[in-house]
């Protein structure tokens, strides 16, 4: 009701300055000045001319004339695309359509009257606060937010004490389905919660938050993004808040707090409803002094670090808690007493491990609640079908059991078969049941509910067949069964259309569907989304599938498809990305040169042949573009990246391209990842590629490029995948390496740089592979590794490094050796870390430190000049799989703490100086049964009277063998002399081991 009553004052304020009036010149001509100094795209400030500015747009005036109300929010925020680190890295295709772009001009704030102050959602250039804003003594409302200013908060607002509404957000909640996360979480259930990202419109910091002492009018505080991370390093960083008694609304959320929640310098707020801190780095336990707030409705505390139970808020409307995971919730005891106006609960993410307690059904006012994770126990309570005003019910990730409540009408994280007692609902209008573990058949009557519109089954265990024609006579507008474990099967082809069957989306990925697209497809004219991955579909596409009315994305991808596609291809524009994903399948021809509304496509890995259309360089709005794996000739077409592209995947990888890398690539700004590996191209990489300051994956290996270290990857803050392997760069490897400090693959294989392995590479925390062999590098391996973090970790979480930009997975790839032997990888999980440096000539000892690197499951320093004891610390690398130290000068004993490495499957310490017995232990004893582990040592100690006679024997065929040219061989040059040494230890090896 308070948040309604100020609401009212603002309105009722805004009403009373819309009443036109005459302003004063020298306020006409502050705005004026605020103008010229702005770039207005969409024309907002067309009216802004005329002698009376009272009328112009956005401008309001009091009786007197005097200028009250500026308010040039922009309504129509740009759409913004994220990166993985949660980074604005391009726009829409409405990019600086409407926001004011310039800076402010300090004759703005000689308005002295000035009451209502709203510049939201503009781009002021990353431009400093501007300290003149103290001037407006009478302002009462101050929005501020998301308008790409850069400065640290200090005095700026200290006069403002009239001040009851303040906004100074720079980051925007959203969220964000087009572009998510690097690292995807396999198996890859969908957290609507973790594509809630904060998206930064600038960067405000602030010290510390005396300046609020004296705005204590102030009734809305919005920070949400502003840095306060330094303020929060005291304990009482909260204290100049407690002074707002009046405060109702205080949101801190994604601010970098850490520490405790400051509840003793929040108590006194007594008018206080919404308390939202999500985001931050808050430990400790939610106080049970919050309790005393008996104003709050609304709490979120989600993504922090706090542990603990959630106390008594009886009067709360909504509480979020989610994405703590030490935070442990008992259900049974919080419900135990009523919460009588409780809204919305999220708790997912939370240790709550008991089962829902029946209870929840008491707060009759719930229409949300989501558990997600939570390892909840035991079977759903039928009393929970009393929630009559339940409309989201989430409880993926859990252990529940049992049966499920016929009238529940959206299922998650279940077991055990579909009841037919579902189809006694026949008001059901949506049924989710995907990411579950049903099993068994989905009951056919499901599909003749009269009103259900919606039917998810995808990601279970079901089994059966699903007839296409039982599917035509259902009036579902949404089908999804995709790994469902359903067959869906193409029967009675001849049948005629039912013309009521008009679904907007078909998503029956890995559905073992044979034979050729339905010629009844055609007639789909409301199909927007068609997925049928993942199948066995062969024959021609047909030409009319690509003309569909309303289709916006086509995915046929890993199918056995022939033929060729027709040269242009034409989707319906969406308010999602549009797509046309065919990659996979045995199709031929010419790259279609016609693109209309098509945002993403993907030929990769079929037969096109050709050179790349002029044309597909030129699609507006294009934003990713796959033709990799393909039979493609020619030059890169000069044609990408215009002055108004919006591409953030280019894949050209995987074919006989040749040339040079085009300059004008360098106007694709927003390019995330640029695949041009294994063709033929040459040259150099261009200095204008340097404006690509969103690149995150660069691959150009196996190519022809020379000369040195492209200086152009130094300005790539962001890049996590780098592969230049297999080309003719060379001299050293700069310095600059060590400042990409998302870096997390290297690849620098196959080259010919030079000179030391630089030091600052070792300090890279998130560096998970490094390659560096088959070049020149000479040296010591550098001795300090403490700072490979990534390295140091054992991977307990499986995840797969790519992409997803609008709607498509694009993953990272890589080449690597392990075991002895070349392994390309197409996809890249966490789990494949390593370590390679052989093949150089680098000098000196093992680092001790080399067992930090617990994590890596391979590492090969073969091929060097390597001197010295092998390290007993790697006998601390638990995750060993593969380890070749072979071709070295090494010299000792093999380490006994090898022997326990349990994963350790390869071992090569040929062409050493080793010496001593092979270590004994049951798991290593394994290796001496085939040629998993390789050595050359000379053994010290007894040996059996069998061991005795055949070594005598030996040794005597050798002294009879080599008598004879041993003074020649003395006499040549010492190369022959090693060639032939290595060939006679080789032969001998075989004995030994043949007798072993």
């Amino acid at each position: 009701m308070k948040l309604m009553k100020v609401f009212i004052i603002f309105a009722t304020l805004f009403f009373h300055f819309s009443i036109i009036y005459s302003c004063l010149e020298g306020e006409r001509e502050a705005l004026m000045s605020f103008k010229s100094l702005l770039t207005d795209p969409s024309n907002r400030l067309s009216s802004w001319k005329g002698e009376n500015c009272c009328n112009w747009k956005g401008i309001k005036c009091s009786s007197e004339g005097r200028v009250v109300v500026v308010n040039l929010r922009n309504v129509n925020p740009d759409e913004v695309i994220i990166n993985s680190n949660k980074e604005v890295v391009s726009s829409s295709n409405n990019i600086s359509d409407f926001s004011l772009k310039g800076t402010i001009s300090p004759l703005l704030f000689t308005l002295d009257d000035l009451q209502y102050l709203d510049l939201s959602f503009n781009n002021f250039m990353y431009s400093k606060l501007p300290v003149e804003i103290s001037n407006l003594t009478k302002l009462t409302y101050l929005n501020l937010s998301n308008a790409m200013f850069q400065d640290s908060i200090t005095t700026q607002f200290s006069n403002l004490t009239s001040l009851r509404y303040l906004d100074l957000s720079c980051a925007n909640l959203v969220l964000d389905l087009s572009s998510v996360t690097i690292s995807l979480t396999l198996p890859p259930k969908l957290d609507f919660g973790s594509l809630l990202s904060f998206i930064s419109y600038g960067y405000l910091s602030s010290p510390n938050l005396r300046w609020l002492e004296g705005l204590r009018r102030l009734r809305y505080l919005v920070l949400t993004g502003v840095d306060l991370s330094k303020a929060s390093e005291s304990f009482h960083w909260a204290k100049p808040i407690s002074s707002l008694s009046n405060l109702m609304s205080l949101q801190l959320s994604g601010c970098n707090i850490s520490g405790r929640i400051p509840i003793e310098q929040l108590i006194n707020l007594t008018s206080l409803s919404t308390l939202d801190m999500r985001s931050n780095v808050l430990t400790s336990t939610i106080p049970d002094m919050i309790s005393n707030l008996t104003t709050l409705s609304v709490v979120n505390f989600r993504g922090n670090d706090l542990d603990g139970h959630i106390p008594y808020l009886p009067q709360l409307e909504r509480l979020s808690v989610s994405s703590n995971p030490a935070m442990t919730i008992d259900l049974v005891s919080t419900f135990s007493v009523p919460w009588p106006k409780l809204t919305f609960l999220d708790i997912s993410f939370t240790q709550v491990g008991g089962p829902i307690p029946p209870s929840l059904s008491n707060s009759t006012l719930l229409s949300f609640f989501r558990a997600d994770g939570c390892s909840i126990q035991g079977s759903i309570p039928s009393s929970i079908t009393k929630l009559q005003k339940l409309s989201i019910l989430m409880l993926n990730n859990n252990d529940i059991t049992g049966q499920l409540p016929v009238s529940m009408s959206s299922l998650n994280s279940l077991q055990g078969y579909i009841p037919n007692s579902i189809c006694q609902i026949p008001s059901l209008e949506y049924l989710n049941l995907q990411w579950n573990d049903l099993t068994g058949r989905l009951p056919s009557c499901i599909l003749q509910l009269p009103k259900l519109s919606a039917l998810y089954v995808q990601m279970n265990n079901l089994n059966g067949n699903m007839p296409l024609s039982l599917l035509q006579k259902s009036r579902l507008d949404q089908i999804r069964l995709g790994v469902s474990g359903l067959s869906v099967e193409l029967d009675d082809q001849d049948q005629s259309f039912v013309q009521t069957f008009q679904p907007t989306v078909l998503e029956f990925t890995s559905c073992n569907m044979r034979g050729e697209i339905p010629e009844f497809f055609s007639n789909l004219t409301s199909l927007e989304i068609l997925i049928l991955a993942n199948n066995s579909l062969s024959g021609a596409i047909p030409y009319w599938l690509f003309n569909l009315p309303s289709l916006s994305v086509l995915d046929l991808s890993m199918n056995n498809f022939k033929g060729v596609i027709p040269p242009m291809i034409q989707m319906k524009s969406s308010s999602f990305p549009t797509l046309v994903n065919l990659a996979r399948n045995k199709l031929e021809g010419p790259i279609p040169t016609q693109l209309e509304n098509v945002n993403v496509i993907d030929l990769s890995f079929n037969n096109f042949v050709g050179s790349i259309p002029t044309q597909i360089g030129e699609v507006h709005g294009i934003r990713s573009i796959s033709l990799s794996g393909n039979k493609i000739h020619g030059p890169i077409p000069e044609s990408f990246c215009q002055a108004t592209n919006i591409l953030q995947v280019l894949d050209l990888s995987n074919n006989s391209l040749s040339g040079t890398i085009r300059r004008n690539l360098g106007n694709c700004k927003s390019l995330i990842y640029l695949g041009l590996g294994k063709n033929k191209l040459s040259g150099s990489v261009p200095k204008e590629l340097e404006r690509v300051t969103s690149l995150h994956y660069l691959d150009l290996n196996e190519n022809e490029f020379e000369g040195s270290f492209p200086t152009v990857i130094e300005k790539f803050q962001d890049l996590e995948i780098l592969n230049l392997a297999g080309n003719r760069f060379k001299g050293r490897i700069p310095k600059f390496i060590s400042e990409l400090h998302s870096l997390r693959i290297l690849m620098l294989a196959s080259n010919s740089f030079n000179e030391s392995i630089p030091e600052g590479l070792m300090k890279l925390e998130n560096l998970q592979y490094i390659g560096l062999s088959r070049n020149n590098l000479s040296g010591p391996i550098p001795k300090n590794l403490d700072g490979l973090k990534m390295m140091m970790k054992t991977q307990n979480q499986t995840t797969i490094l790519g992409y997803v930009y609008s709607l498509k997975f694009t993953g990272a790839q890589l080449e690597i050796v392990t075991k002895g032997q070349t392994h390309f990888l197409v996809s890249v999980y966490s789990y494949n870390s390593g370590f390679d440096v052989s093949s150089n000539a680098l000098t000196g000892k093992i680092p001790e430190k080399i067992g930090l690197l617990s994590g890596i499951p391979f590492l090969n320093l073969s091929h060097n000049n390597l001197t010295g004891v092998i390290p007993t610390t790697i006998g601390e690398m638990i995750s060993l799989e593969s380890l070749d130290l072979s071709y070295n000068q090494l010299t000792g004993e093999i380490p006994v703490t090898l022997a326990p490495l349990d994963f350790l499957a390869y071992l090569n310490l040929s062409y050493n100086n080793l010496s001593g017995r092979i270590p004994r232990n049951p798991h290593f004893d394994t290796f001496n049964n085939g040629p998993s582990i390789i050595t050359e040592t000379t053994e010290n100690g007894s040996y059996d009277q069998e061991n005795v006679l055949f070594v005598l024997v030996i040794f005597s065929g050798f002294v009879t063998g080599v008598a004879g040219v041993f003074l020649l061989l003395h006499l040549i040059d010492e190369n022959w002399r090693n060639r032939y040494w290595s060939a006679v230890d080789r032969i001998v090896l075989k004995i030994v081991n043949c007798k072993l």
